[in-house]
């Protein structure tokens, strides 16, 4: 029992009572210890549910987070060049006061190419609806060569001989699987390229596909900013390549490569050496035992982006020991919209699977799709 004197000081009794009932004391520690189980399951649901909302927060604020570093390292890029941009300006006072456009370095030309094609490749795979780009997508309605094999034609239809025109046609893409899985590097992709040879316009023979080559791959992207004499290497990767024509024999032709491609980019040249090692095949099951000969042990490539946005690409594949080499030449230059005018020649062995001991001249005219070097660096 408690009292308590009020304003006027007359006493005041207050009378608190614990239990159900006054005169029910056998039941009172039954009842404290529901009281106290009740109230312990509320407070075991209340934490539950409060950490299951700081998780889902967690999870939230971790997205936020990763999308803000991103942004973040693309604006120091690009504070970056714009420092650059003044102290030039500071250098050749003269030129910026005349009204001539500063010129950029090598070497930040090649760093700003690398961050934009980034940053492209980024958007892109996080966006469901679109497709990536691996290796040059191109259209040419119109491919010449006079030495296609008519032996390896007759094999397809006995109706008629190849046609000397034809539509020769490659669409490359990839796809990530991975990101970042060595720390801060390393992207895991999967990439499909099927470059396709149709007689289109040999209706005698009911215009069938001469040849297609299908080249499945899996391989791991090291973005690189490491610099060397105004060459930075941009990018280091690491494949497994299976290539062929998917043909019964005597057409069969395939092959599985591991290779190893490096990037070095200089301003508006770009050089690509990729080296491979072909995995060894039973002699029961090779169905050409040869092809090192004529294919070589590596591509080399170099490329110039020209005024205008214009690009030339040359290709050097072959083997030394043997003499046996393939050469290929591209140049291309906006035509409208996304489109480019393409124009390709190569001369060698090795320009497709059924080909690839068999030389030959060809000149191909057409469209292709994604540049050599990024998009918005062709706009300088």
């Amino acid at each position: 029992m408690l009292t308590q004197s009020n304003a006027s000081g007359e006493g005041e009794e207050l009378t608190y009572t614990v239990g159900m009932y006054r005169n029910d004391s056998d039941n009172f520690p039954l009842l404290l210890l529901r009281a106290i189980l009740m109230v312990t399951r509320k407070l075991l649901l209340t934490s539950l549910a409060v950490m299951l909302a700081a998780e889902t927060l967690s999870q939230d604020v971790f997205a936020a987070s990763r999308e803000a570093i991103e942004a973040r390292i693309q604006a120091l890029d690009n504070e970056r060049d714009r420092l650059h941009q003044q102290l030039q300006q500071i250098d050749a006072p003269s030129n910026t006061a005349q009204g001539f456009p500063v010129e950029q370095r090598p070497e930040e030309v090649a760093l700003e190419d690398l961050s934009d094609r980034r940053q492209l490749e980024q958007e892109s795979t996080r966006n469901p609806f679109s497709i990536t780009t691996h290796r040059t997508n191109y259209l040419f309605p119109v491919s010449y060569s006079s030495d296609q094999s008519a032996d390896n034609f007759r094999n397809v239809t006995e109706d008629s001989a190849p046609d000397s025109t034809e539509v020769k046609f490659q669409f490359s893409a990839k796809f990530n699987l991975a990101e970042n899985v060595f720390g801060d590097i390393g992207d895991v992709y999967f990439a499909y390229t099927q470059r396709s040879w149709w007689q289109a316009y040999n209706t005698d023979a009911s215009s069938p596909f001469r040849e297609t080559n299908y080249e499945p791959e899996i391989f791991i992207d090291f973005d690189n900013a490491w610099q060397a004499l105004g060459w930075v290497n941009t990018r280091n990767r690491i494949a497994f390549n299976h290539q062929s024509n998917g043909r019964s024999d005597p057409l069969s032709r395939s092959w599985n490569r591991v290779y190893m491609e490096n990037t070095f980019q200089r301003g508006d040249w770009a050089l690509t050496l990729a080296p491979y090692w072909r995995v060894p095949e039973s002699q029961n099951s090779d169905d050409n035992p040869d092809i090192k000969r004529f294919m070589g042990y590596g591509d080399i490539r170099l490329a110039k982006r020209l005024q205008n946005n214009h690009e030339v690409e040359g290709l050097l594949r072959g083997n030394p020991s043997a003499g046996n080499y393939g050469t290929q030449i591209d140049y291309s230059w906006p035509a409208f919209n996304s489109l480019r005018a393409h124009v390709q020649y190569y001369y060698g062995y090795g320009e497709s699977m059924i080909d690839y001991d068999n030389s030959m001249h060809r000149v191909s005219i057409g469209f292709s799709l994604n540049p050599l070097f990024s998009a918005t660096g062709l706009n300088r």
